[in-house]
């Protein structure tokens, strides 16, 4: 019987892609009126320190840190008028003003939370996926926020999901992992034998998933989703 749903935040709970893309646009906007580099110069060169930084630090948390993204990409394009902090913090702001909460989600979720522990595992830093909760105004149906900033690892380590398995109190034949990256979300859920569902909506709609990111259930809409 489950007794528990963790949801990934990204992607899972609210539309993640063009937020993060108008973020990453409007801060090189802002870091081009300060400086006069052309905007192309700075998205393609953060694009690329992006890649790097979340290729070097492997499953480090610290991958996500956006101060590090754009401290990278300021030395490389050697702007000192601008701090990584300062780009950092307008990206979070464009960031939390263009996100909302999947409306079917909206209609679902206090169901769920009548019948399920509901918790959060993601591998944003712990402060900046908190504030996104708050501000989404879905802080009242969950338990906790695990980052995978507390456990060492990210997705789809098994010890971030035995971390958080281990904060829910729970056995993981009564908990499912709900996400919309299988290579993530799916892989690592089934990793520590947890139940899987494959939110399969947003830019990993189309993901080729080998036996290891097979979920048990499947849905596009969350009206979809079995037990609500």
């Amino acid at each position: 019987m489950i007794k528990a749903i963790i949801f990934d935040a990204d992607g899972t709970i609210y539309d993640e892609t063009n937020a993060k893309a108008k973020s990453e646009l409007m801060t090189a906007a802002y870091i081009s009126q300060k400086t006069g580099i052309a905007v192309d110069d700075i998205y393609h060169t953060f694009r690329s320190m992006k890649k790097r930084i979340t290729s070097t630090y492997g499953s480090a948390p610290e991958r996500n840190d956006r101060c590090t993204w754009y401290r990278e990409t300021l030395n490389n394009l050697h702007v000192k008028t601008v701090t990584d902090r300062e780009a950092s913090e307008y990206y979070w702001n464009v960031f939390y003003d263009s996100i909302e909460l999947f409306f079917d989600l909206k209609f679902i979720l206090p169901r769920l939370y009548e019948t399920y522990r509901l918790y959060i595992l993601t591998d944003e830093l712990l402060t900046i996926q908190q504030k996104k909760i708050h501000i989404l105004g879905v802080e009242r149906y969950f338990q906790n926020i695990i980052s995978s900033e507390q456990a060492g690892y990210t997705k789809p380590s098994k010890v971030l999901f035995d971390y958080a398995l281990n904060v829910i109190g729970e056995s993981p034949e009564t908990v499912i992992m709900v996400g919309d990256n299988p290579a993530a979300d799916i892989k690592g859920g089934k990793l520590a034998g947890l139940h899987t569902a494959w939110f399969q909506r947003g830019k990993y709609h189309y993901y080729p998933c080998d036996d290891s990111m097979t979920a048990d259930i499947v849905f596009q809409n969350y009206v979809q989703l079995p037990g609500k």
